[in-house]
């Protein structure tokens, strides 16, 4: 018995001990884990600064854009021959910056509603300024806006293509309509694109032209430019509206070419 006794004390020191190793181990582990965790990175924040404009190539002017409708794609070619690409959005003014890219060698393309560019490589460090030359696929001339009754009659054309030759077909044209100097189809009051969205809606063609057409076929004046696109929108008494025209082709992106901005401040009544 005495025997049984002493081997029973044995094995469950022996048990003691294995469990306060098992938790010894165990904390160690989770201190070594924590404590890596904690290591600061070693890397350098990236500072590389690429900035630049997206020009019209037939005027020399920035491009007429909406807030992010365009961009800059970009891939880092540094340190990988298969690299995943990064976008920087072209702002209204047509330009475009990005201040927290590393540093190092990028394929760079603009994108957006103009003929497809060149993609080209360029070193990116401190400040990298680099501006694209691009060709729009449309031209909106002779916007006019007037308030009649409780409706603001818009209307606008389309100049001769720069480039008409294998020109994708058009999609519509729509005026759009905002509350701030921010305007496009990125930047609008929904409730114009909602009643210009269903073709049985009698009132529908006031809130956009659906073209469907090539440059070809579409209906032309004397002058060899497009017929006038007529729209009547309802506007409230008192509100001040950024008013602009975008007209879209059967592109990748599908994305519109504009008219300029204009402000137009509706009377109380």
């Amino acid at each position: 018995i005495r025997i049984l006794y002493v081997m029973m004390v044995i094995n469950t020191k022996l048990y003691m001990d294995m469990k306060k190793l098992k938790h010894s181990l165990l904390f160690g582990v989770l201190t070594l884990f924590v404590t890596s965790c904690m290591e600061v990175d070693k890397f350098d924040e990236p500072d590389a600064h690429f900035t630049g404009r997206i020009i019209d190539k037939t005027t020399g002017e920035n491009i007429l854009a909406d807030q992010g409708a365009g961009r800059v794609k970009i891939w880092e070619k540094s340190f990988s021959l298969n690299p995943g690409s990064q976008t920087i959005p072209v702002k209204q003014d047509g330009t475009f910056n990005n201040t927290k890219l590393f540093k190092g060698t990028y394929d760079v393309v603009p994108e957006g509603a103009w003929w497809p560019a060149d993609t080209i490589r360029i070193g990116i460090g401190k400040k990298a300024v680099h501006d694209f030359e691009v060709t729009p696929y449309l031209k909106l001339i002779d916007l006019k806006t007037e308030l009649v009754d409780d409706s603001l009659a818009i209307s606008c054309r389309l100049d001769v293509p720069p480039i008409t030759a294998g020109l994708p077909r058009i999609l519509d044209i729509r005026p759009f309509l905002s509350l701030n100097q921010f305007c496009g189809e990125g930047n609008c009051i929904s409730y114009y694109n909602d009643m210009g969205s269903d073709d049985e809606k009698p009132y529908a063609k006031n809130y956009i032209a659906k073209v469907r057409s090539t440059w070809e076929k579409l209906e032309k004046l004397e002058d060899g430019k497009s017929k006038i696109f007529s729209f009547k929108v309802d506007v409230k008494p008192g509100y001040t509206y950024f008013v602009r025209v975008g007209a879209r082709v059967d592109d990748t992106f599908q994305k519109c070419n504009y008219t300029e901005i204009v402000k137009v401040e509706i009377p109380q009544k």
